[in-house]
């Protein structure tokens, strides 16, 4: 990764893949598919099941690709909290209805 961004003092944002693989609405579609909950449910039957918005749901896959674009895969057990400037490219593509913005919970919590 280092080397894809050179100058470790620019923000990651700024990163060739990060608008490609964390902001376009297709790819994190595409992306959801694969992807599971702690439980092992997957993200698309979660979706089914809850009343979240679509640009809430796109959020939580939203960064999930910026960890897999960043440190490849680090498991269930494990998170790392995000920069703030991801959270707020991600939350800008896709804004909350209301303005407001919850901490992170599993997918299957909800």
């Amino acid at each position: 990764m280092e080397e894809a961004i050179g100058d470790l003092n620019v923000c990651i944002t700024l990163h060739l893949g990060f608008e490609s693989v964390c902001l376009n609405r297709h790819v994190l579609e595409v992306a959801s598919l694969g992807l599971k909950t702690r439980a092992g449910k997957s993200y698309t039957t979660v979706r089914g099941q809850s009343n979240k918005s679509d640009d809430e749901f796109l959020r939580s896959v939203a960064y999930r690709q910026f960890t897999r674009l960043l440190w490849s895969y680090i498991g269930s057990s494990r998170g790392y909290p995000l920069p703030c400037c991801v959270y707020n490219k991600i939350r800008k593509q896709f804004p909350s209805e209301n303005g407001h913005y919850r901490g992170f919970e599993d997918e299957e919590n909800e």
